[in-house]
């Protein structure tokens, strides 16, 4: 009977068994040959990748302890959230940034340009980290689900610097700054990588106009206001140079009194005067107070910065105020200066001020005499002194008078040279026939330039053989005329000279004759005064006289009827008494008769 059971083959298929045992023997014993055969192959397969696995694992992969098994196994990732400063490891720069491991369960990503103030490229963020360096970040923003952490350390860096500014703060701490740029309204520097705002109101405690030299510089300042969310901070030097100024107060208060010293820093120049810092509290010098000398404005005696020696004239505690003076600590030039000076002495000065009536010239610093202008030109007529000199100019004079009690010195330049009246009489005789040019007219006659700079009157009864009303009917400015001189007076610098007698209506004085000055008397003198300065004042150079009567009368006072009105009898009489010729009082007064 055969037996029909199939027997699973040894590639898995079937095969019909057959009633040979011996055959069925056979096949079993193949069969098993060759599963072992497969069960070797598999096992070397099996041995030959295990080996290749074990050997990437320890090309990749460091040996690990059973602890550090242990311990990774019982790690759980970090939770981050936004606003954390966390601690990591740099794991690799890429162009993207620097791939951070924080701990969690995806690496953070810190960009190029959240490194510092500045950004930077791949190569500077190579050089200045290496792969398992420690770095510190702040957590910009956290995206799990798409696995994705953004680092910032430039945010991480401010952050620590605010909480180093609310330290300072709390203990009201000053700490130095370095000045990055002026801006609109002030100065900004840098605190612990956080920009920080120094208004102009509080770089000093004065009102500072330029803050150009205040950049690049450091700077001591405190913190006057710190707000994180508007991520405002404002610094003041002001508040520390206030806070030393009281220290210094208290000292130098104490001191303070009438005819004390110090030695001071000139902090302010204004048109008034200069502000002082004695230590901690400033005083006023007043201009008048500067110096002896002359100067236009304060500025041209100190500059702010200088160390100035004063004095303490007075104290109002009150107002707070002090005044002081810088003069008083120098020498008065007026302390011997009669001893100095004389008068007739030449003396060398520098002009300092021009004025309507004369110039100021310095002899010595704090020491000035007055040249007015009437004693400037022998001949000249000097209306204004930018005439004859400019201030800055060096001149010559001679002191004519001194008055320390007014502390006043008058000066004179005419005299430094000669005065050309004195050689007129003997150049210019009585009956000497002389041509010019009309340079003024008045209602008593015209004057005449003898030579440049010399004028002579010659008298409205003196103009013509006929008689004259008015000098302005026959004559004008700039005419040239003939006369002859009458008479010269170098010491009232005056000259009288005669029209009519030139044309031959009446004797012609001669030379040495007492006549001549008798006529030049009659004639009323030959010098115009001029009244700008003011009763008595006169010009020099012809036009001005050195004292007498006023010639300036109505000339018709003198034609009435051949007879002599009381007013210019008056006069008359006056220089009768000038030139002592009182005895012919009587004689004149007849012939007039």
């Amino acid at each position: 009977m055969e037996d029909n059971t199939q027997t699973p083959a040894v590639n898995g298929g079937t095969q019909p068994a057959t009633g040979d045992t011996g055959t069925q023997q056979a096949m079993s014993a193949q069969t098993e040959q060759a599963q072992t055969e497969v069960s070797q192959s598999e096992q070397a397969r099996q041995q030959e990748q295990a080996t290749k696995t074990q050997a990437q694992e320890e090309r990749e992969y460091p040996e690990m302890t059973m602890e550090d098994i242990l311990a990774a196994e019982a790690q759980e990732p970090q939770s981050v959230t936004r606003g954390d400063i966390v601690d990591g490891t740099v794991v690799f720069i890429g162009q993207e940034g620097i791939a951070v491991d924080i701990g969690a369960k995806v690496e953070g990503v810190i960009p190029l340009n959240q490194l510092g103030e500045e950004p930077v490229t791949l190569e500077q963020a190579q050089e200045m980290y290496k792969p398992g360096d420690a770095i510190e970040a702040y957590v910009v923003r956290v995206d799990l689900p798409n696995s994705q952490i953004v680092l910032s350390k430039k945010r991480a860096e401010q952050d620590k610097g605010w909480r180093v500014l609310e330290r300072m703060q709390e203990a009201d701490e000053a700490f130095e700054v370095e000045v990055l740029e002026k801006v609109r309204g002030g100065l900004v520097a840098q605190v612990e990588g956080i920009r920080a705002f120094l208004p102009a109101s509080q770089v000093d405690t004065r009102r500072v106009n330029d803050l150009d030299p205040y950049v690049g510089k450091p700077l001591m300042v405190k913190l006057i206001e710190l707000n994180r969310k508007r991520n405002r901070v404002i610094i003041s030097h002001r508040a520390i140079m206030e806070a030393e100024k009281a220290k210094a107060r208290e000292a130098t208060v104490g001191q303070l009194e009438p005819g004390a010293q110090f030695e001071g820093e000139v902090v302010e120049i204004t048109d008034f005067g200069v502000f002082v810092n004695l230590g901690g509290i400033d005083g006023l010098v007043h201009r008048s107070e500067l110096t002896y000398g002359r100067f236009n404005h304060p500025r041209d005696v100190v500059k702010v910065g200088d160390k100035v020696q004063v004095q303490v004239i007075d104290v109002d505690e009150g107002r707070e105020r002090i005044n002081l003076s810088m003069k008083a600590l120098t020498q008065d030039p007026w302390e011997g200066a009669t001893e100095r000076y004389s008068i007739g002495q030449r003396v060398k000065g520098k002009v300092t001020n021009l004025t309507n009536f004369g110039a100021f010239i310095e002899l010595e610093s704090g020491l000035e005499g007055l040249v007015h202008v009437s004693e400037m030109s022998w001949t000249k007529r000097v209306r204004h002194p930018n005439e004859v000199m400019k201030e800055g100019d060096e001149v010559e004079a001679v002191i004519l008078r001194i008055d320390p009690k007014d502390r006043r010195i008058s000066l004179g330049i005419r005299q430094t040279t000669d005065d050309p009246w004195s050689a007129l009489p003997d150049r210019y005789p009585p009956g000497t026939p002389v041509k010019g040019k009309i340079t003024g007219m008045t209602d008593f006659g015209v004057f005449m330039e003898i030579e440049e700079g010399i004028e002579g009157l010659i008298h409205i009864s003196e103009l013509d053989l006929n008689r004259v009303n008015n000098p302005a009917d026959l004559f004008k400015k700039g005419d040239e005329i003939e006369a002859v001189i009458l008479n010269i007076d170098p010491v009232e610098q005056r000259a009288s000279l005669s029209r009519r007698r030139f044309l031959g209506g009446g004797p012609v004085p001669q030379r040495g004759e007492g006549g001549g000055q008798r006529d030049y008397v009659s004639q009323g003198g030959g010098s115009r005064r001029d009244s700008t300065f003011g009763g008595g004042a006169q010009r020099g150079g012809g036009r001005g006289g050195r004292g007498g009567a006023d010639y300036a009368y109505n000339a018709k006072d003198a034609q009435q009827g051949g007879k002599i009105s009381t007013k210019l009898g008056d006069v008359y009489a006056d220089l009768f008494a000038q030139f002592g010729l009182g005895s012919d009082k009587k004689e004149e007064g007849k012939s007039e008769e």
